[in-house]
């Protein structure tokens, strides 16, 4: 087994922190375009390190530590896998009839954080709480409201408070 540059990287700094930039949902699907577009003569050796970077089966022995992801990200975790996602936006407005379009997004944006977060928690879990954690950015169009920023923040640390419990607003004044 020929070590890849992150497992170095790893080896020299156990410390170091990986992460995903990217929602985890769209692992699978990202190694294997990367695994069809390599070489053929590369593509078991690549298979063997990539396959390493999120392990699906047991995704505490990963290299990532962490994610982050953001609306554009999860666009792409939802384009990913339309069927899936299709049925679900399909039962959302079901459900949840005359909400304006930007509610939807929010709601599917949360949910593909929500199942990203249940993908990191084994890493959370395994080191007691120092990695494992899942960055869901806020939409930078609402810069200038304060207010409405800091709402949608505590919606999504309240998607997987056990793993973001450490994140603790700053006090104010």
């Amino acid at each position: 087994m020929r070590e890849s540059v992150l497992e170095r990287l790893t080896n020299v700094h156990p410390d170091l922190e990986i992460w995903w930039d990217s929602s985890p949902l769209v692992f699978q699907s990202w190694l294997g375009k990367m695994l069809e577009r390599a070489p053929a003569a590369r593509r078991a050796e690549l298979e063997e390190q990539l396959s390493r970077i999120y392990v699906v089966g047991d995704p505490a022995s990963s290299l990532v530590r962490g994610c982050t992801t953001n609306p554009p990200l999860s666009l792409a975790a939802v384009k990913n896998d339309p069927k899936f996602w299709n049925e679900w936006i399909d039962d959302l407005i079901a459900s949840n009839p005359g909400l304006a379009q930007y509610d939807y997004y929010w709601l599917t944006y949360k949910e593909v954080i929500r199942r990203g977060a249940k993908m990191m928690l084994p890493i959370w879990e395994a080191s007691g709480g120092r990695y494992g954690y899942t960055s869901g950015q806020l939409d930078p169009r609402l810069l200038t409201d304060t207010e409405r920023m800091i709402k949608d923040a505590q919606e999504i640390r309240a998607i997987a408070p056990t793993s973001w419990s450490r994140c603790q607003p700053a006090p104010k004044g």
